[in-house]
């Protein structure tokens, strides 16, 4: 983002400008002096300055900076108690000033606002519309100053009105008018008396000396009062670490918000869009363990009718493998186990040659293993009763028979009797 024209405001009738330029070099900025004419004749020498941002910093007389005892970090709340903790601290009615919150508290429960009196605001606001500038951001000057020291107060001397203008903290300060033929370090040694929290030292940022009745305990040191260039520097330093409150928010603020705005509006679709999933999940979830648990209620039902006898119903699968165990953990085993492993490495072996190929049925009987196998090809099936019949040493002595095979409506099908030798 380039650096803006910085446009002082010095008196409440927004007549009198002072007004600065970005720097295009090193060297020091060149301020201009005069009237919104002469503002305008200016913009005309370059017409490429229209192109730049502008930030208005409008007079301290017609600002008030300060923090307001706000409890809580919720700035939506903060705005609500807002009008209620102004009673007792804007002096003007509610109607004649623009109040500004910050985005955050300063500190635990203190809030910066800045007051700005709308008709200077409505006055310079016109004034730049008939230019066709928009202005960045509408501040105090004093927003712009350094933040002094803790228990320090730092009085400048605003160019051009002469005004003084005390900061005695981030976003706090108070302005005085200035008094034909009172020193100005007289001036406020005068009402340092009279104020609540008095500061240790006081730091005047113009030529002079301490006044002859100096508070008791204050310590007082003078600096260069600084030159117009050097205002411009000070200002645009102030504007990057201070973060000055604004009157007016700037185009690119109100891009942000529309853009934030649009990413909750997409954020708030996306969360309902997920929601409903959610919700189209769980009811397909129900729907299943509902269909499944009707099924188990259809199936208990036919096999009761089938078998009035039987008292409950059984997992065969279970009943089968706790058989299966009983019987390779039996002291006295049978041939069903060694059988069916001797058949099932020449079953595996003949799968390949045929997809089709599946054990139709499965009978143990009088020691004897009976398997009704069918296939797509009969040459599989003469194949592995070939391999049944010829099994290779290690393999075990089982006695292979073919009970029967054939071929009928294009399935191949073979039974196969097997058991073990004694």
């Amino acid at each position: 983002m380039s650096d803006p024209i910085l446009l002082f405001v010095t008196d409440l009738a927004a007549t009198e400008l002072l007004w600065c330029a970005p720097a295009a070099s090193t060297a020091p900025p060149q301020p201009q002096h005069g009237d919104w004419a002469a503002l305008a004749d200016w913009l005309v020498e370059r017409p490429e300055r229209r192109s730049l941002p502008v930030c208005v910093l409008l007079p301290d007389a017609g600002c008030s900076r300060l923090q307001v005892a706000i409890p809580g970090t919720s700035r939506e709340k903060a705005l609500q108690a807002l009008p209620f903790a102004l009673e007792d601290l804007a002096l003007d009615e509610p109607d004649q000033l623009v109040v500004v919150l910050g985005d955050r508290p300063e500190a635990p429960g203190r809030w910066p606002v800045l007051l700005v009196s709308v008709a200077l605001r409505e006055k310079v606001l016109a004034a730049l519309g008939q230019m066709g500038l928009t202005p960045r951001a509408l501040i105090a000057a004093a927003d712009a100053l350094p933040v002094p020291l803790p228990g320090d107060f730092s009085v400048w001397v605003e160019p051009v009105s002469g005004c003084l203008s005390v900061v005695t903290g981030a976003h706090e300060g108070m302005v005085l008018p200035a008094r034909a033929g009172l020193n100005p370090a007289e001036q406020l040694a005068q009402l340092l008396p009279r104020l609540e929290q008095q500061p240790q030292r006081v730091v005047f940022h113009q030529k002079g000396a301490a006044p002859q009745h100096w508070p008791d305990g204050i310590a007082f040191k003078a600096e260069p009062e600084p030159t117009l260039a050097e205002w411009c520097t000070l200002w645009r330093a102030g504007l990057n670490a201070n973060r000055p409150l604004s009157a007016i928010d700037s185009p690119q603020a109100a891009q942000d918000r529309t853009v934030l705005r649009r990413w909750r509006q997409a954020a708030l679709i996306l969360l309902g869009v997920l929601g409903l999933s959610l919700v189209n999940q769980s009811v397909a979830t129900w729907q299943k363990n509902q269909a499944i648990a009707r099924l188990n209620l259809q199936i208990e039902r036919d096999f009761h009718a089938a078998l009035p006898e039987v008292t409950r119903v059984v997992n065969i699968q279970v009943q089968l493998q706790q058989a299966l165990d009983a019987r390779n953990a039996g002291a006295q085993s049978d041939g069903l186990l060694p059988g069916l492993v001797f058949f099932g490495a020449a079953y595996r072996a003949a799968q390949p040659e045929d997809p089709k190929l599946a054990i139709q049925a499965m009978q143990w009987n009088a020691q004897k293993l009976t398997l009704s196998l069918v296939a797509e090809k009969y040459t599989v099936l003469q194949k592995l009763f070939e391999q049944l019949k010829s099994p290779p040493a290690e393999a075990g002595n089982f006695i292979v028979s073919q009970i029967d095979a054939g071929v009928d409506a294009g399935v191949a099908h073979m039974r196969i009797g097997l058991e073990q030798a004694q």
